[in-house]
């Protein structure tokens, strides 16, 4: 599938974190997902939940390309470790996630929580492919 965003109609992916979580359980042998290419917009309906029903339900995931919110990214991540949401479940053996124009705007404050997120819910994770640059204090955080 791809979504094409544009300076004109802003951000057109408009699935939610449920239709993510059905998409995942429904398709557990997925190995590549590919659902257009992130933008700069930050508008969508699909947040940190969505990685984490991702993680959950294709456990042979190789490859990622999704849109996903980060204007609340430090509070999602707190909800969910806090509720102990897939903490013991297996998870993907992703390496690399695609994150392409999505801002990361996360203060000092939240990108120690965003780390330990990503930490959890993709344990083997090894770098992100960010076309925008703001993932780098991330990218520095997790690996040195």
């Amino acid at each position: 599938m791809d979504t094409y965003c544009s300076e004109e109609e802003g951000c057109s992916f408009h699935l939610t974190d449920d239709d993510m979580g059905n998409l995942a359980a429904t398709l557990p042998r997925l190995e590549i997902l590919q659902i257009g290419l992130p933008c700069r917009f930050d508008s969508c309906n699909t947040t940190f939940a969505s990685l984490l029903s991702i993680s959950t339900h294709c456990l042979g995931l190789e490859f990622l390309e999704i849109h996903f919110n980060t204007l609340t990214i430090a509070e999602d991540v707190q909800h969910l470790l806090g509720t102990g949401s897939g903490h013991d479940k297996a998870k993907c053996e992703l390496r690399n996630l695609t994150v392409g124009y999505i801002p990361l705007g996360v203060g000092e404050e939240g990108i120690e929580l965003v780390v330990m997120g990503f930490k959890v819910i993709f344990p083997c994770l090894t770098d992100f492919t960010d076309y925008g640059g703001s993932w780098w204090e991330l990218r520095r955080k997790l690996w040195g």
